[in-house]
């Protein structure tokens, strides 16, 4: 079975101020826009089946991402943490939770301050209960974790941001629509930036300060939790194994968080899949919202926790799957019409794309610690799917070559969020 999944690559020279002189690794001069025919999609593995009852399987629906607006609050039902580990019991263990205090907690924020409260809203009881989290006139993310038990259950991220694409009239920013077999038939709405963006406005112009506000978070594939990207755009492909820069994150007192290896850090930190083989890789996604996974592809385990590749983390019967990262309505996109989410995209550069700004975020690497790398140069967009399509803007005369390829899943790329319908 491939380790790899469906990711949407650009490469672009962002500004000449910003970016060197630079060639592409993959150049189609006889035709740049062809795509090949897809191959057939691979047996979906079936998914667990609800033995306790039906709220629970409706509860692992419900979004992993809440948008709020600055200043607002949100309550978020903890019903999916009690549901995920009895559904997935298999992947996990058989927890018990009964007589245990559900505890809310803030993993991280990107914006010291940002939020300003966490905490159980009273006289519920624990399965039925809500997170109650408030937020300050500011935007950026954060990342909320569910503890029972002494160990993180499930986590939640908060999108704090003025962006309202839900609303009749579209609130600071955009939606495009996207026809992917020219049949005049719209079959996509797409959001108008990375899920996580920060960007404060609603035009994203070609500058390097809306470029990287409008970066958003990295992603594994089939994981929900996001890693903050690289702080600056480097405009190079050049690996540097030791550049763990990301963009800085804080605790609930405001003190940064620094990354690193597995022997220090009090932030991201990246584990090496094959490590502690007491608990399914799966279950260490869980349990670890800030642990980058890395392997070529972080959900398989090893004996004696034995778990072969799954590939329907994002792509299910019913479309949006309980590990899908986007906020309510929203989802990864994935493939239509036997097509490609992104078929007949001929134009991909920041200033001229029928879908908007892409901007050049980079990439988390499944190898060299997690390292990051590529930011200002090219970006990487995941789908759900199997197949891949990659996009590289040719430098000397910035046209796009377009074609199917492959990425890892392991390796953190964006988000960008489809109309879930």
């Amino acid at each position: 079975m491939t380790m790899k999944k469906t990711f949407l690559f650009f490469t672009l020279l962002l500004l000449a101020s910003v970016i060197g002189p630079s060639s592409c690794s993959y150049h189609n001069d006889d035709n740049p826009n062809e795509y090949p025919d897809p191959q057939p999609e691979p047996e979906p593995e079936p998914e667990p089946q609800p033995d306790v009852n039906e709220k629970y399987l409706e509860a692992s629906y419900t979004p992993n991402c809440f948008m709020v607006k600055p200043g607002e609050s949100v309550d978020i039902p903890v019903l999916k943490a009690y549901a995920i580990w009895d559904l997935y019991a298999e992947w996990l263990d058989k927890s018990d939770f009964t007589g245990m205090t559900p505890e809310p907690v803030l993993l991280w924020q990107d914006t010291p301050g940002l939020i300003t409260n966490v905490g159980l809203i009273p006289g519920q009881t624990a399965e039925e209960g809500s997170i109650f989290v408030s937020t300050a006139d500011k935007v950026g993310n954060a990342l909320i974790g569910l503890r029972i038990g002494g160990e993180i259950r499930w986590s939640w991220h908060i999108w704090v941001t003025r962006y309202d694409p839900n609303a009749e009239l579209v609130a600071f920013g955009k939606i495009y629509t996207w026809d992917n077999n020219g049949d005049g038939v719209a079959d996509y709405t797409f959001m108008d930036r990375n899920l996580g963006a920060v960007i404060d406005k609603a035009l994203i112009e070609n500058t390097p300060a809306d470029s990287l506000a409008a970066c958003g978070l990295l992603y594994q594939w089939g994981r929900k939790d996001p890693f903050p990207g690289d702080r600056i755009l480097r405009g190079t492909n050049q690996t540097d194994y030791n550049r763990f820069d990301s963009k800085p994150i804080y605790d609930a007192a405001g003190t940064l968080l620094t990354e690193g290896s597995q022997s220090g850090g009090t932030g991201i930190r990246t584990i090496r899949t094959s490590e502690d083989l007491t608990r399914t890789n799966f279950a260490k996604s869980i349990f670890s919202p800030m642990h980058f996974l890395l392997a070529d592809n972080w959900f398989p385990s090893e004996e004696p926790l034995k778990v072969e590749a799954c590939d329907t983390l994002w792509c299910g019967a019913r479309g949006k799957t309980p590990f899908d990262p986007c906020p309510e309505g929203w989802c990864v996109p994935a493939d239509k019409n036997g097509l490609f989410a992104w078929n007949g995209l001929d134009k991909a550069t920041t200033d001229y794309s029928p879908l908007g700004v892409f901007p050049y975020a980079g990439f988390r690497y499944r190898v060299g610690g997690g390292c990051l790398k590529n930011s200002g140069f090219n970006t990487g967009i995941w789908t759900q799917d199997t197949y891949q399509l990659s996009i590289y803007i040719i430098p000397y005369d910035q046209r796009p070559s377009i074609k199917r390829d492959r990425g890892y899943r392991s390796d953190g790329y964006s988000v960008r969020c489809a109309k879930d319908e």
